[in-house]
């Protein structure tokens, strides 16, 4: 386990963070909101509770996608900003992947909504990504997973309904990730969105 003090967000749906200091996590969310309004007090009152500063972590870590176009570049420019300013390095979290953590078996299929009737998907085999994030319709989702029988499902929240699986990310989740993917450091720069579908101004005839 890591004894690196850190702040870790996920927007890719709202707004989720955990901090760790010492031996003791804070951890808040809002599922409905996103955006700067939400994150920034988020992190304040973190810090608060915990009576310590930005500058008395050692690493930041961002979920980079696929999700939310806007939550995405919010969050990812506030981590960015906050690594820059204090010179300190951060890690990166796929959100299918941070996702496959509400599941305790070896080898998970992750499904994430995309609205419109089409979703996010991945496929994991232990540590090892065997599919890469991408988009498909709810409907070949469907027939991906049935085609792969020995996989586990996990969902989001908003997919609880159409797949069996287990379901959502919490505090949990986000500390395994962090645990996990604490020692994957990479600089600020190199800290980029995971866009694995066009944004609606973007999509032509026939893109999911």
């Amino acid at each position: 386990m890591t004894s690196k003090n850190y702040l870790f967000i996920d927007t890719a749906e709202g707004t989720r963070a955990l901090l760790r200091y010492g031996n003791s996590y804070y951890y808040d969310e809002n599922l409905k909101n996103a955006g700067s309004e939400t994150l920034m007090p988020m992190i304040d009152g973190l810090l608060n509770k915990a009576g310590v500063n930005l500058a008395d972590l050692d690493i930041f870590g961002a979920c980079i996608g696929p999700g939310s176009f806007t939550g995405l570049r919010i969050g990812l420019t506030t981590i960015k900003t906050f690594c820059y300013t204090l010179g300190l390095p951060c890690f990166a979290v796929n959100n299918l992947r941070l996702n496959s953590y509400n599941n305790n078996s070896g080898k998970v299929i992750s499904v994430a909504d995309a609205g419109n009737k089409v979703c996010y998907i991945a496929r994991f085999d232990g540590e090892a990504e065997v599919d890469g994030a991408t988009c498909m319709t709810l409907e070949d989702a469907q027939s991906f997973i049935k085609s792969h029988p020995d996989y586990a499902v996990s969902t989001d929240s908003k997919l609880a309904g159409l797949f069996s699986g287990t379901v959502g990310i919490g505090e949990r989740e986000m500390r395994i990730a962090a645990e996990k993917h604490i020692n994957n450091v990479v600089d600020q720069k190199d800290l980029l969105p995971l866009y694995v579908r066009k944004a609606q101004p973007e999509r032509k005839e026939g893109d999911l």
